[in-house]
């Protein structure tokens, strides 16, 4: 059964949080789920939900070391 692309609020920190959206694709004859954070462009992926999300917190954590600066855009945006 796809899913559709979709965004949730995710929190990673009290005060920052970010969308994203999740869509299943296919890759070498397996089920995927890709994670898209898109205030920062970045995206990661899974074999399940819970895991393309953990793997999309980490890469906007090593983002947020290198970058820190890209934490403002998670600050100012509200949902």
């Amino acid at each position: 059964m796809p899913i559709y692309p979709f965004y949730i609020n995710c929190a990673m920190e009290k005060e920052i949080s970010f969308s994203a959206v999740l869509r299943e694709e296919e890759l070498d004859g397996n089920t995927i789920f890709v994670a898209d954070c898109v205030e920062l462009g970045v995206n990661d992926f899974g074999s399940s939900v819970d895991e393309s999300l953990s793997n999309l917190k980490n890469g906007i954590s090593l983002l947020l070391e290198e970058a820190p600066e890209k934490k403002e855009l998670l600050i100012k945006m509200k949902f």
